[in-house]
């Protein structure tokens, strides 16, 4: 949290210098382009620094309970959110939920009848250094146009 902490303080001081339609503007480009970085990474099962995902548990015969890679279509649900005071990415609804429930390693009930289950940590949202560094790279982009 301290490197968005440094991010945001910089940003601040960066947003003072332009009018509320271009830091409006910046706001949406950089929510664009968090969009598809988080959605690129969630399809890649990657989480922000790198690792791959925890993969499913397996069945009590050994086999993996379902076929495929988490999250393939989870990702075209992100939702971008701005004004020119704040940018946010994330998920809502039923899908917040799921997401929420892999980001945080929650236990919950998968259904009505079934016990509660204990999901690991796969962090779905979140920012690399990668990802800082193309954010300053964008703010410098803008400002010399």
């Amino acid at each position: 949290m301290d490197a968005i902490n440094g991010l945001n303080h910089w940003l601040d001081q960066i947003t003072l210098l332009l009018e509320p339609s271009q830091r409006r503007e910046l706001m949406r480009r950089l929510g664009q382009g968090l969009r598809v970085r988080f959605r690129d990474r969630i399809k890649q099962q990657r989480d922000p620094n790198g690792n791959h995902f925890i993969p499913r548990k397996r069945d009590q015969i050994g086999s993996i309970k379902r076929q495929g890679a988490m999250f393939q279509n989870i990702g075209k649900q992100l939702k971008t959110e701005y004004s020119e005071n704040h940018v946010s990415v994330g998920f809502g609804g039923r899908t917040g939920f799921v997401a929420s429930v892999h980001q945080e390693g929650k236990s919950i009930r998968p259904s009505k009848n079934a016990k509660s289950t204990r999901y690991p940590v796969r962090e779905l949202v979140g920012f690399s250094k990668d990802d800082q560094e193309w954010v300053k790279s964008e703010i410098k982009k803008f400002l010399t146009l």
